[in-house]
């Protein structure tokens, strides 16, 4: 099969890409960056991110697609200056639009079009459990970037195409995104609650991410938004302690919400407030968790 996948090098789509490179599947990384692979299933390929109507690059795809992940936009954990906000919704809506136009240009039809998003579509909440049946507007800047971006995405269907809109939760990887950094904490004994420590944190490990991305391209009966979280979500509190004894570090450090708004600005609802996202569409597609619990996710992240 041949995958295009933006945002190929980033830490998700790294991993997807690997997946598929393992099953000898070709992958055509979009990429704005000059990069070669001497590897037959990988292939790079260079767009023009400044203009849209420049399809040349479509010249080095081959003539048909089976898949698109479109995974690509600015990392959220930077500095959120008007800038960079700007920066955050302009890099996920061009890339959108630029693959719709080609999409459109050329007639290809993908099994699916599946779409990053993220669980920050829906409001913060400590005691309301969201799912992909709730429709809701926007409540806040990372909210109406999810909005904005689906909305973009969604304009694919009118081509006759499958559309997903994968809306992540907090992805757990040793290496990778958040886990690292709340390990350094831990390790240099500042572990422990944040805010109020009864936000949610919808988790979900980043084996599970990859096996659910595949599951949705491939099942023709999956379409709209799928929450890509675990089945059993966590209070941060829990989560603190489930990360302090694996790691064997102490627990009792507490973090005031007023301290990270601070440091963080807008930013800091990422850390001190959450939603509980249950991944509905996913269970009842009778999708296989590798890791439902958290504790089983710590434990295979740590055990080597």
């Amino acid at each position: 099969m041949n995958i295009l996948i933006t945002g190929g090098t980033g830490f998700i789509g790294t991993k997807l890409t690997q997946a598929f490179r393992k099953d000898r599947h070709h992958v055509y990384i979009l990429t704005r960056r000059e990069q070669t692979s001497e590897h037959p299933y990988i292939h790079y390929i260079k767009y023009d991110d400044s203009n849209f109507n420049n399809l040349d690059w479509t010249d080095e795809l081959p003539g048909s697609i089976d898949l698109i992940y479109n995974l690509a936009g600015a990392s959220l954990n930077e500095k959120w200056t008007e800038d960079y906000k700007d920066l955050i919704l302009s890099s996920r809506l061009n890339i959108t639009g630029i693959l719709f136009l080609w999409l459109q240009k050329s007639g290809i039809k993908p099994l699916a079009f599946i779409n990053a998003s993220a669980v920050g579509y829906y409001p913060t909440s400590e005691i309301v459990e969201y799912d992909e049946f709730d429709q809701l507007s926007s409540t806040n800047f990372l909210s109406d970037v999810v909005n904005r971006w689906e909305a973009a995405a969604a304009n694919i269907e009118s081509l006759g195409i499958r559309v997903v809109f994968s809306r992540f939760g907090l992805v757990l990887d040793k290496d990778n995104g958040a886990l690292p950094a709340m390990e350094k904490l831990y390790k240099a004994n500042i572990g422990g609650d944040i805010g109020s420590s009864r936000q949610w944190y919808s988790w979900v490990h980043i084996d599970d991410v990859v096996n659910a991305l595949l599951f949705i391209g491939f099942n023709q009966d999956i379409r709209g938004p799928v929450n890509i979280t675990a089945p059993v979500q966590v209070r941060q509190r829990e989560f603190s302690k489930v990360l302090s004894a694996v790691l064997g570090k102490a627990n009792f450090f507490k973090t005031p919400a007023y301290l990270i708004d601070k440091v963080l600005g807008e930013r800091a609802l990422l850390v001190t407030e959450g939603q509980k996202v249950h991944p509905r569409v996913l269970m009842n597609n009778d999708f296989k968790y590798l890791y439902p619990t958290l504790e089983q996710a710590m434990e295979n992240i740590y055990s080597g």
